[in-house]
């Protein structure tokens, strides 16, 4: 019986070490100051190589908050280790193995050790090694980008959903009327009022007018499926926050496209024309 609970025990930790394979997504990691990527050395991670020697690495959702970086050429997790300099050396998740993701203004992204609450730092010492050592706001070295495998050609991506750099709210700012096809813009009182949320499942929930819509949408690098969307059935007295759901909804399941440009998402269609742009 002791034995059997020690077993046990054992297959619980293990389901908690090691996060669902298809909660992953395969990334790269570049310093927004240096413009080089990470890569490892001696199993330290540093900004210091070009794209064609970046490291993967797959980004695994802990919970809500934290996530975890784990190495695709060794299956290795990336932890805050000795004097908080980033390694790719464990095979379990711990705290140390914890991160905390955020979004900065134009598209780059501050990561935050849940081990000692500091930042990570890319440029420290000689061989720009990564640590977790800045406090503070983030500045110019504590700045990433993190760039999908798929969007380079590669198929990293193992899960429906969407990539990390376009999850968050956005608002439209212009897309293409649902009668004539053309580009315009939004009233200033419906761009204000808009609100579309795409969240890393693919879950997307979108207010331009007066109904809520909420679609599961999926991207591949650059390629994007719009979905199925489902709304509410509110009378929409302002002809113009009709026309605006109309179009929305049209834009979204016929664009094909997707690219992130800083703040700026755009969706095309298979012609090749531009159906939607959104901004944060």
């Amino acid at each position: 019986m002791k034995r059997m609970i020690v077993l046990a025990a054992a297959m619980i930790a293990a389901a908690v070490s090691f996060p669902s394979q298809s909660s992953a997504e395969t990334v790269y990691l570049k310093s927004a100051h240096s413009g080089l990527f990470v890569g490892t050395s001696n199993g330290r991670l540093a900004a210091n190589v070009s794209a064609d020697r970046a490291a993967a690495f797959d980004i695994l959702d802990m919970d809500s908050q934290r996530i975890a970086f784990r190495t695709v050429n060794g299956g290795r997790y990336v932890r805050a280790g000795d004097g908080a300099f980033l390694e790719s050396a464990s095979q379990n998740v711990r705290t140390s193995e914890t991160f905390y993701l955020s979004r900065l203004p134009g598209g780059t992204y501050a990561i935050r050790s849940a081990l000692n609450g500091k930042l990570v730092r890319a440029g420290v010492g000689r061989g720009s090694l990564l640590a977790a050592v800045s406090v503070g706001k983030p500045q110019a070295w504590e700045r990433f980008e993190i760039i999908p495998a798929s969007a380079s050609g590669q198929s990293g991506n193992r899960r429906p959903g969407v990539s990390h750099a376009i999850t968050g709210v956005w608002k439209v700012k212009q897309v293409a009327a649902h009668q004539t096809g053309y580009l315009t813009d939004l009233a200033p009182h419906l761009f204000a009022a808009s609100r579309v949320e795409i969240q890393s499942g693919g879950n997307l929930n979108a207010m331009v007018g007066c109904n809520r819509m909420n679609a599961t949408v999926s991207q591949n690098g650059a390629s994007w499926n719009g979905g199925r969307f489902m709304s509410t059935k509110i009378l929409c007295r302002d002809r113009a926050a009709a026309a605006v759901e109309r179009s929305f909804t049209k834009a979204a399941q016929d664009a094909v496209r997707v690219a992130l440009s800083g703040n700026r998402l755009t969706l095309r269609n298979s012609a090749g024309d531009l159906v939607l742009v959104m901004v944060r």
